[in-house]
């Protein structure tokens, strides 16, 4: 088991202010998911990493990982891994992580992944592109850690750019869940946190800025797929050489 103490210094390209934020609202972060995606995040992840069809030994990096599902994923369908890691810059993220089960916890984030070259099968993130300082650097970052042949699969929340589906999230979102989550939460921290997470998600690139910086990084089979309601995948591949 891997934890650092405490989160580096600049985390990695992630702002102090939001980092404070996560780390405040870290143990209602899996109810506020739960109730946000209407009891489904837990099982999308499972999905998202047996949809990778890795052997069993095949290792893995989990950017951005919150308290550590997608590890936890890995963990169960990858039993004979010598490595799933989990990376996020946020202190109180990675010791719900480790009390979770996570074996391998360390800060770090999609701009300063803290794992050796061509070490990775795979690289997964949920819910965590729209923080990487600088697209082009990030994919670049990601494409150095994985293994000729890697995967990688990135979840985000994508806003309609206009329309009455960009309106009924931000009412849904910052107008309803913000005001709810706290009561049924029992924290201000939860509506802090959804009061940014709209501000973050319809503030992001769209879908085409980001599969071009993934083929400029050098990525194969890059694609975007919308899932369901605001969630979203982008996939790609590494060559085999």
């Amino acid at each position: 088991m891997t934890v650092a103490e405490a989160s580096p210094p600049t985390a990695s390209g992630t702002d102090d202010d939001v980092l404070r934020l996560y780390d405040r609202a870290a143990t209602q972060y899996d109810l506020i998911n739960d109730l946000v995606s209407f009891g489904t995040s837990n099982w999308y992840r499972r999905r998202t990493i047996l949809s990778l069809e890795l052997p069993p030994d095949a290792t893995l990096v989990d950017v951005g990982s919150g308290t550590g599902s997608l590890a936890l994923a890995a963990q169960r369908f990858l039993p004979d891994s010598p490595a799933i890691v989990a990376v996020d810059p946020s202190a109180e993220m990675r010791r719900l992580a480790v009390k979770a089960g996570v074996r391998d916890v360390r800060p770090g984030s999609l701009d300063s992944i803290p794992v050796p070259d061509r070490s990775m099968d795979a690289v997964v993130s949920g819910y965590a592109i729209r923080y990487a300082e600088d697209l082009s650097a990030a994919f670049v970052e990601i494409r150095r850690v994985m293994r000729p042949g890697g995967q990688l699969v990135l979840l985000e929340m994508i806003v309609p750019p206009s329309g009455f589906r960009r309106k009924l999230a931000r009412f849904l979102i910052r107008g309803v869940g913000s005001r709810v989550l706290p009561v049924l939460c029992g924290s201000r921290a939860a509506g802090d946190l959804l009061r940014h997470f709209w501000n973050a998600i319809s503030s992001f690139d769209p879908p085409e800025v980001v599969t071009a910086a993934m083929v400029d990084a050098g990525f194969e089979d890059v694609e975007y797929r919308r899932v369901g309601g605001l969630l979203g995948e982008f996939r790609a591949r590494v060559s085999d050489v």
